[in-house]
Protein backbone atom coordinates (compact mmCIF):
# COMPACT_ATOMS: atom_id res chain seq x y z
CA UNK A 1 0.00 0.00 0.00
CA UNK A 2 1.28 3.30 -0.54
CA UNK A 3 2.18 4.44 2.88
CA UNK A 4 0.16 7.42 4.24
CA UNK A 5 -0.71 7.00 7.81
CA UNK A 6 -4.20 6.24 8.36
CA UNK A 7 -4.71 5.95 12.64
CA UNK A 8 -6.90 3.04 13.82
CA UNK A 9 -10.07 4.82 15.14
CA UNK A 10 -12.01 1.38 15.80
CA UNK A 11 -12.11 -1.68 14.06
CA UNK A 12 -16.39 -0.86 12.90
CA UNK A 13 -16.53 2.39 10.74
CA UNK A 14 -19.54 4.65 11.54
CA UNK A 15 -20.71 5.83 7.80
CA UNK A 16 -22.78 8.71 9.03
CA UNK A 17 -21.19 11.35 11.30
CA UNK A 18 -24.60 13.49 12.24
CA UNK A 19 -24.19 14.76 15.33
CA UNK A 20 -22.32 18.22 15.30
CA UNK A 21 -19.36 18.72 16.84
CA UNK A 22 -19.52 21.14 19.59
CA UNK A 23 -16.32 23.08 21.10
CA UNK A 24 -15.37 22.10 24.34
CA UNK A 25 -12.48 24.94 25.08
CA UNK A 26 -13.47 28.51 23.41
CA UNK A 27 -11.03 30.02 21.28
CA UNK A 28 -9.33 32.99 23.68
CA UNK A 29 -7.04 35.34 22.72
CA UNK A 30 -6.42 33.68 18.97
CA UNK A 31 -5.76 35.95 16.20
CA UNK A 32 -9.43 36.96 14.28
CA UNK A 33 -7.55 35.71 11.15
CA UNK A 34 -4.66 33.43 12.17
CA UNK A 35 -1.39 32.79 9.39
CA UNK A 36 -2.13 28.94 9.73
CA UNK A 37 -5.01 26.40 11.24
CA UNK A 38 -3.18 23.39 12.18
CA UNK A 39 -5.67 20.34 12.40
CA UNK A 40 -5.33 17.49 14.29
CA UNK A 41 -7.38 14.69 14.08
CA UNK A 42 -7.46 12.37 17.24
CA UNK A 43 -8.05 8.83 18.77
CA UNK A 44 -6.98 7.62 21.41
CA UNK A 45 -3.35 8.91 20.85
CA UNK A 46 -2.37 9.97 24.73
CA UNK A 47 0.75 8.68 24.07
CA UNK A 48 1.90 11.01 21.70
CA UNK A 49 -0.27 13.84 21.75
CA UNK A 50 1.48 15.71 24.22
CA UNK A 51 5.03 15.99 22.25
CA UNK A 52 2.18 16.68 18.91
CA UNK A 53 0.81 19.65 20.29
CA UNK A 54 3.98 21.29 21.83
CA UNK A 55 5.67 20.83 18.09
CA UNK A 56 3.23 23.24 17.43
CA UNK A 57 3.31 25.55 20.29
CA UNK A 58 6.63 26.03 19.97
CA UNK A 59 7.19 27.13 16.64
CA UNK A 60 9.34 30.17 15.68
CA UNK A 61 6.02 31.32 14.36
CA UNK A 62 3.21 32.44 16.57
CA UNK A 63 0.10 33.76 14.64
CA UNK A 64 -1.47 30.30 14.42
CA UNK A 65 -4.63 28.13 16.10
CA UNK A 66 -4.69 24.37 17.06
CA UNK A 67 -7.38 22.77 16.50
CA UNK A 68 -7.58 19.10 18.14
CA UNK A 69 -10.87 16.96 16.74
CA UNK A 70 -11.53 14.15 18.94
CA UNK A 71 -13.19 11.00 17.40
CA UNK A 72 -14.32 9.59 20.88
CA UNK A 73 -11.11 8.60 22.91
CA UNK A 74 -11.22 6.24 25.02
CA UNK A 75 -8.34 6.94 26.82
CA UNK A 76 -6.47 10.19 27.99
CA UNK A 77 -5.97 11.57 24.81
CA UNK A 78 -9.23 14.77 25.72
CA UNK A 79 -7.97 15.20 29.21
CA UNK A 80 -4.59 16.24 28.02
CA UNK A 81 -5.33 18.44 25.20
CA UNK A 82 -7.81 20.05 27.75
CA UNK A 83 -4.86 20.48 30.67
CA UNK A 84 -2.67 22.26 27.24
CA UNK A 85 -5.91 24.24 26.21
CA UNK A 86 -6.42 25.52 29.63
CA UNK A 87 -2.24 26.88 29.15
CA UNK A 88 -2.74 28.44 25.82
CA UNK A 89 -5.79 29.81 24.20
CA UNK A 90 -4.34 29.08 20.94
CA UNK A 91 -5.92 25.35 21.43
CA UNK A 92 -9.50 24.41 20.18
CA UNK A 93 -10.72 20.91 20.99
CA UNK A 94 -13.64 19.58 19.56
CA UNK A 95 -14.80 16.44 20.21
CA UNK A 96 -17.54 14.39 18.27
CA UNK A 97 -20.84 12.70 19.26
CA UNK A 98 -19.79 9.59 17.25
CA UNK A 99 -16.79 7.68 16.12
CA UNK A 100 -16.55 8.14 12.44
CA UNK A 101 -13.99 5.16 12.12
CA UNK A 102 -11.40 7.36 10.16
CA UNK A 103 -9.36 10.47 9.67
CA UNK A 104 -12.01 12.13 7.13
CA UNK A 105 -15.00 13.39 9.16
CA UNK A 106 -12.37 14.72 11.53
CA UNK A 107 -10.34 16.77 9.24
CA UNK A 108 -13.42 17.74 7.45
CA UNK A 109 -14.27 19.34 11.10
CA UNK A 110 -11.24 21.24 11.74
CA UNK A 111 -11.61 22.55 8.59
CA UNK A 112 -14.99 23.33 8.81
CA UNK A 113 -13.89 25.62 11.68
CA UNK A 114 -10.35 26.64 10.82
CA UNK A 115 -10.19 30.63 10.69
CA UNK A 116 -6.98 30.77 9.45
CA UNK A 117 -5.41 32.27 6.10
CA UNK A 118 -3.66 28.41 5.62
CA UNK A 119 -4.59 25.11 6.50
CA UNK A 120 -2.27 22.07 7.51
CA UNK A 121 -2.60 18.97 8.50
CA UNK A 122 -0.58 17.36 11.53
CA UNK A 123 -1.42 13.53 12.49
CA UNK A 124 -1.87 13.75 16.26
CA UNK A 125 1.50 11.17 16.81
CA UNK A 126 3.70 12.78 14.20
CA UNK A 127 5.80 16.42 14.79
CA UNK A 128 6.54 19.39 13.27
CA UNK A 129 10.21 21.02 13.00
CA UNK A 130 10.57 24.16 15.03
CA UNK A 131 10.91 26.09 12.46
CA UNK A 132 8.28 24.22 10.08
CA UNK A 133 5.16 26.62 9.81
CA UNK A 134 7.82 29.92 9.49
CA UNK A 135 9.23 28.04 6.32
CA UNK A 136 5.30 27.41 4.85
CA UNK A 137 4.37 30.68 5.38
CA UNK A 138 7.07 32.56 3.75
CA UNK A 139 7.19 30.44 0.84
CA UNK A 140 3.13 30.27 0.70
CA UNK A 141 3.48 34.20 0.43
CA UNK A 142 6.24 35.03 -1.79
CA UNK A 143 4.64 32.54 -4.62
CA UNK A 144 1.30 33.12 -3.83
CA UNK A 145 0.53 29.55 -3.63
CA UNK A 146 -2.46 27.78 -3.12
CA UNK A 147 -0.24 25.10 -2.33
CA UNK A 148 2.99 24.53 -0.98
CA UNK A 149 4.13 21.11 -1.31
CA UNK A 150 7.70 19.90 0.80
CA UNK A 151 9.15 17.09 2.00
CA UNK A 152 8.23 14.38 4.64
CA UNK A 153 10.61 13.57 7.86
CA UNK A 154 11.20 9.76 8.77
CA UNK A 155 11.90 8.67 12.46
CA UNK A 156 11.47 4.86 13.62
CA UNK A 157 9.55 4.24 16.47
CA UNK A 158 10.90 4.47 20.06
CA UNK A 159 13.74 6.50 18.94
CA UNK A 160 14.38 9.58 21.15
CA UNK A 161 13.87 12.98 19.01
CA UNK A 162 15.58 15.87 20.15
CA UNK A 163 14.11 18.66 18.30
CA UNK A 164 15.58 21.79 18.04
CA UNK A 165 16.25 24.33 15.13
CA UNK A 166 19.75 22.71 15.08
CA UNK A 167 18.54 19.18 14.75
CA UNK A 168 19.72 17.48 11.48
CA UNK A 169 17.02 15.51 9.85
CA UNK A 170 16.75 12.63 7.30
CA UNK A 171 14.34 12.55 4.34
CA UNK A 172 12.00 9.68 3.76
CA UNK A 173 9.20 9.68 0.76
CA UNK A 174 7.38 7.71 -1.40
CA UNK A 175 7.71 10.49 -4.15
CA UNK A 176 9.62 9.07 -6.92
CA UNK A 177 11.58 11.35 -9.53
CA UNK A 178 13.56 13.28 -6.93
CA UNK A 179 12.94 16.96 -5.15
CA UNK A 180 14.06 19.92 -6.50
CA UNK A 181 16.78 21.71 -5.10
CA UNK A 182 14.83 25.44 -4.76
CA UNK A 183 11.27 26.22 -4.71
CA UNK A 184 9.44 26.32 -8.05
CA UNK A 185 6.44 26.43 -9.11
CA UNK A 186 4.69 23.16 -10.68
CA UNK A 187 3.22 22.96 -14.19
CA UNK A 188 -0.53 23.76 -14.65
CA UNK A 189 -1.27 21.63 -17.33
CA UNK A 190 -4.11 19.17 -16.05
CA UNK A 191 -2.70 16.02 -18.48
CA UNK A 192 0.81 16.71 -16.91
CA UNK A 193 -0.40 16.70 -13.46
CA UNK A 194 -2.41 13.24 -14.00
CA UNK A 195 0.41 11.55 -15.41
CA UNK A 196 2.76 13.15 -12.21
CA UNK A 197 0.26 11.92 -9.79
CA UNK A 198 0.22 8.59 -11.60
CA UNK A 199 4.12 8.41 -11.86
CA UNK A 200 4.49 8.83 -7.75
CA UNK A 201 5.65 12.63 -8.09
CA UNK A 202 2.42 14.02 -6.56
CA UNK A 203 1.96 11.58 -3.65
CA UNK A 204 -0.81 11.83 -1.71
CA UNK A 205 0.41 12.82 1.90
CA UNK A 206 -1.72 15.78 2.67
CA UNK A 207 0.05 16.19 6.34
CA UNK A 208 3.31 17.75 4.27
CA UNK A 209 2.07 20.09 2.67
CA UNK A 210 0.24 23.89 3.62
CA UNK A 211 -2.97 24.87 1.67
CA UNK A 212 -5.02 28.31 1.37
CA UNK A 213 -7.97 28.25 3.04
CA UNK A 214 -10.02 30.18 0.32
CA UNK A 215 -8.77 28.23 -2.27
CA UNK A 216 -9.89 25.02 0.05
CA UNK A 217 -13.54 26.61 0.53
CA UNK A 218 -13.93 28.18 -2.51
CA UNK A 219 -13.39 24.02 -4.38
CA UNK A 220 -15.12 22.79 -1.65
CA UNK A 221 -12.76 20.36 -0.90
CA UNK A 222 -13.51 17.49 1.74
CA UNK A 223 -11.92 14.34 2.88
CA UNK A 224 -14.17 11.27 1.75
CA UNK A 225 -15.92 9.00 3.72
CA UNK A 226 -12.95 6.16 3.18
CA UNK A 227 -11.55 3.68 5.73
CA UNK A 228 -8.23 4.48 4.04
CA UNK A 229 -6.23 6.41 1.40
CA UNK A 230 -8.58 9.48 2.07
CA UNK A 231 -5.52 11.85 1.89
CA UNK A 232 -4.76 10.16 -1.88
CA UNK A 233 -8.18 11.01 -2.93
CA UNK A 234 -8.23 14.36 -1.52
CA UNK A 235 -4.96 15.60 -2.82
CA UNK A 236 -5.81 14.02 -6.76
CA UNK A 237 -8.60 16.57 -5.87
CA UNK A 238 -5.87 19.32 -5.16
CA UNK A 239 -3.47 18.53 -8.36
CA UNK A 240 -6.53 19.03 -10.23
CA UNK A 241 -7.89 22.08 -9.08
CA UNK A 242 -4.83 23.70 -7.72
CA UNK A 243 -3.90 26.99 -10.08
CA UNK A 244 -0.44 27.24 -7.92
CA UNK A 245 1.26 24.47 -6.60
CA UNK A 246 4.87 25.29 -5.34
CA UNK A 247 7.07 22.31 -4.87
CA UNK A 248 10.07 22.98 -1.84
CA UNK A 249 13.03 21.02 -1.00
CA UNK A 250 12.44 21.89 2.93
CA UNK A 251 12.11 19.19 5.12
CA UNK A 252 9.48 19.98 8.13
CA UNK A 253 7.12 17.28 9.17
CA UNK A 254 8.75 14.96 12.00
CA UNK A 255 6.45 10.97 11.13
CA UNK A 256 6.63 8.64 13.54
CA UNK A 257 6.36 4.72 13.36
CA UNK A 258 3.21 4.46 15.45
CA UNK A 259 2.26 0.77 15.48
CA UNK A 260 -1.14 1.23 16.00
CA UNK A 261 -1.35 2.75 12.36
CA UNK A 262 -3.49 1.54 9.94
CA UNK A 263 -1.05 -0.02 7.65
CA UNK A 264 1.23 -1.40 10.30
CA UNK A 265 -1.10 -3.19 12.61
CA UNK A 266 -3.87 -4.60 10.36
CA UNK A 267 -6.31 -6.23 13.25
CA UNK A 268 -7.19 -9.37 11.46
CA UNK A 269 -7.37 -10.15 7.48
CA UNK A 270 -10.85 -9.65 7.68
CA UNK A 271 -10.59 -6.00 8.71
CA UNK A 272 -7.70 -5.64 6.37
CA UNK A 273 -9.92 -7.33 3.26
CA UNK A 274 -12.93 -4.40 4.25
CA UNK A 275 -10.72 -1.69 4.23
CA UNK A 276 -8.77 -2.21 1.24
CA UNK A 277 -12.03 -3.55 -1.01
CA UNK A 278 -13.78 -0.22 0.48
CA UNK A 279 -10.85 1.85 -0.99
CA UNK A 280 -10.62 0.38 -4.22
CA UNK A 281 -14.19 0.09 -5.05
CA UNK A 282 -15.77 3.40 -3.12
CA UNK A 283 -12.19 5.13 -3.75
CA UNK A 284 -12.68 4.56 -7.57
CA UNK A 285 -16.37 5.82 -7.29
CA UNK A 286 -15.50 9.01 -5.48
CA UNK A 287 -12.82 9.31 -8.48
CA UNK A 288 -15.12 9.00 -10.89
CA UNK A 289 -17.50 10.75 -9.77
CA UNK A 290 -14.81 14.15 -9.24
CA UNK A 291 -13.43 13.16 -12.67
CA UNK A 292 -17.04 13.44 -14.41
CA UNK A 293 -17.07 17.08 -13.46
CA UNK A 294 -14.44 18.03 -15.61
CA UNK A 295 -14.58 17.88 -19.64
CA UNK A 296 -11.07 17.06 -19.29
CA UNK A 297 -11.50 13.93 -18.04
CA UNK A 298 -14.93 13.01 -20.04
CA UNK A 299 -13.15 13.73 -23.49
CA UNK A 300 -9.90 12.20 -22.41
CA UNK A 301 -11.03 8.59 -20.96
CA UNK A 302 -7.59 7.40 -20.64
CA UNK A 303 -6.89 10.21 -18.47
CA UNK A 304 -9.67 9.53 -16.17
CA UNK A 305 -8.17 5.44 -15.82
CA UNK A 306 -5.02 7.06 -14.34
CA UNK A 307 -5.94 8.14 -11.21
CA UNK A 308 -8.26 4.88 -10.63
CA UNK A 309 -5.70 2.30 -11.76
CA UNK A 310 -3.41 4.00 -9.51
CA UNK A 311 -5.43 3.88 -6.34
CA UNK A 312 -6.58 0.16 -7.43
CA UNK A 313 -2.44 -1.25 -8.11
CA UNK A 314 -0.95 0.16 -4.78
CA UNK A 315 -3.87 -1.96 -2.73
CA UNK A 316 -3.72 -5.02 -4.88
CA UNK A 317 -0.16 -4.88 -3.57
CA UNK A 318 -1.41 -5.01 -0.18
CA UNK A 319 -3.78 -7.61 -0.95
CA UNK A 320 -1.62 -10.05 -2.08
CA UNK A 321 0.10 -10.84 1.52
CA UNK A 322 -3.21 -12.55 2.26
CA UNK A 323 -3.01 -14.45 -1.38
CA UNK A 324 0.89 -15.66 0.17
CA UNK A 325 -0.47 -16.49 3.25
CA UNK A 326 -3.71 -18.15 2.84
CA UNK A 327 -5.44 -21.28 0.79
CA UNK A 328 -7.38 -20.45 -1.98
CA UNK A 329 -10.11 -21.98 -0.29
CA UNK A 330 -9.91 -19.73 3.09
CA UNK A 331 -9.69 -16.71 1.08
CA UNK A 332 -12.39 -17.67 -1.54
CA UNK A 333 -15.19 -17.44 1.90
CA UNK A 334 -13.32 -14.13 2.91
CA UNK A 335 -13.76 -12.42 -0.69
CA UNK A 336 -17.23 -13.51 -1.13
CA UNK A 337 -18.43 -12.10 1.86
CA UNK A 338 -16.70 -8.76 1.37
CA UNK A 339 -17.69 -8.16 -2.30
CA UNK A 340 -21.01 -9.68 -0.88
CA UNK A 341 -21.91 -5.66 0.67
CA UNK A 342 -21.11 -4.65 -2.67
CA UNK A 343 -21.69 -6.84 -5.74
CA UNK A 344 -25.08 -8.44 -4.96
CA UNK A 345 -25.96 -11.28 -7.36
CA UNK A 346 -22.44 -10.96 -9.31
CA UNK A 347 -20.53 -12.09 -6.52
CA UNK A 348 -19.45 -15.68 -8.47
CA UNK A 349 -18.07 -13.47 -11.28
CA UNK A 350 -16.24 -10.41 -9.45
CA UNK A 351 -15.18 -13.17 -7.22
CA UNK A 352 -13.46 -14.62 -9.77
CA UNK A 353 -12.11 -11.78 -11.54
CA UNK A 354 -10.50 -10.43 -7.67
CA UNK A 355 -8.69 -14.05 -7.53
CA UNK A 356 -7.38 -13.97 -11.53
CA UNK A 357 -5.99 -10.67 -10.55
CA UNK A 358 -3.71 -11.85 -7.82
CA UNK A 359 -3.12 -14.74 -9.91
CA UNK A 360 -1.93 -13.28 -12.85
CA UNK A 361 -0.03 -10.42 -10.58
CA UNK A 362 1.35 -13.24 -9.28
CA UNK A 363 2.72 -14.82 -12.31
CA UNK A 364 4.52 -11.65 -13.46
CA UNK A 365 6.35 -11.44 -9.94
CA UNK A 366 7.02 -15.05 -10.45
CA UNK A 367 8.22 -14.43 -14.08
CA UNK A 368 10.32 -11.30 -13.40
CA UNK A 369 12.40 -13.51 -10.81
CA UNK A 370 13.22 -16.16 -12.79
CA UNK A 371 14.23 -13.22 -15.63
CA UNK A 372 16.89 -11.83 -12.96
CA UNK A 373 17.98 -15.36 -11.72
CA UNK A 374 18.47 -16.07 -15.59
CA UNK A 375 20.72 -12.69 -15.91
CA UNK A 376 22.80 -13.67 -13.11
CA UNK A 377 23.58 -16.75 -14.11
CA UNK A 378 24.59 -16.11 -17.57
CA UNK A 379 26.06 -13.31 -16.07
CA UNK A 380 28.38 -15.47 -14.29
CA UNK A 381 29.18 -17.10 -17.10
CA UNK A 382 32.72 -16.99 -18.93
CA UNK A 383 32.71 -14.43 -22.02
CA UNK A 384 33.52 -17.30 -24.96
CA UNK A 385 30.60 -19.60 -23.47
CA UNK A 386 28.20 -16.60 -23.66
CA UNK A 387 29.45 -15.70 -26.91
Amino acid sequence: MANQKNKVQKKTATKNVSAPAKPVVPAGNIPLIPGVSVIIPMYNSARYIRSCVESVLNQTFREFEIICVDDCSTDETVKIVLEMAQQDRRIRLVRHAKNSGAASEPRNTGMRMSRGKYIAFLDSDDMYTPTALAELITIGEKWQADVVHTEQVYFPENQIIDVTPQTKFTTFSKEKGGFCKEPMLETDNLAKRVQMFYQGRFFGWVHNKMYRRDYIMEKNLRFDNLLTSEDIVFYFKVVCTAPRIVRVPNIIYIYRHNPNSITRKMVSIEASLHALTHLMIEGSKVLDDFMQQYEFFVKNPNYRQLPIDYIIQQHLIWTQRFYDKYTPAQLDVLVRKELGKYCGDFVPFFAYIYSAIHTYRQRLINYDKEVKELKAKLGALPSAVVK
